[in-house]
């Protein structure tokens, strides 16, 4: 295959996306019964399409794949500038961010989830705390050398957190 066959491939494939787009649209108009009729094979063939089909011509081809959307800054928020509900206390706030750290590279949108969810959940702290806040205490226990960090901390999806070597959680 070259590369103009592989345009045209490309094209086609995109329209093949855009309409199994339109379907689903459609199919959730029909109500329950289409989507449990629908639902599993729209799912399988969106997901040959995407993650075979595609991923055939972007391998050969990488110029051929769009870029991904732009990465964007969630929150600018400071710790100096955090502001804790009166129960929470910093150090509580550092115990649950700990307590779903690990020595792997994660994704800060996944460390904050992880956190948020263990208060919600298990009432890990007295009050519930936003993303924000936690992951303005992430950049600062970044900043105090207790947790590396790689890429720019406010682009949460764009960025990652480990424990540093030699601290336990």
């Amino acid at each position: 295959m070259n590369r103009e066959q592989a345009k045209k491939i490309h094209k086609h494939l995109l329209d093949a996306a855009a309409a199994f787009r339109r379907a689903e649209a459609a199919i959730v108009e029909v109500g329950d019964d289409g989507r449990r009729l629908f639902a599993e094979p729209l799912v399988t063939a969106v997901f040959h399409l995407q993650f075979e089909l595609l991923r055939l011509i972007y391998k050969r081809f990488p110029d051929l794949e769009p870029p991904g959307p732009p990465a964007t800054i969630h929150s600018t928020l400071r710790w100096e500038d955090a502001s804790l509900p009166s129960s929470v206390l910093e150090t509580d706030l550092d115990r649950v961010i700990f307590s779903v750290m690990e020595p792997r590279w994660q994704k800060v949108a996944m460390v904050l989830y992880r956190a948020v969810e263990r208060v919600e959940k298990e009432e890990a702290l007295a009050a519930p705390v936003d993303f924000e806040v936690f992951a303005a205490r992430i950049q600062a226990l970044v900043d105090a050398d207790l947790l590396e960090a790689q890429g720019n901390l406010q682009m949460w999806g764009h960025s990652e957190v480990r424990l540093k070597d030699g601290v336990v959680n």
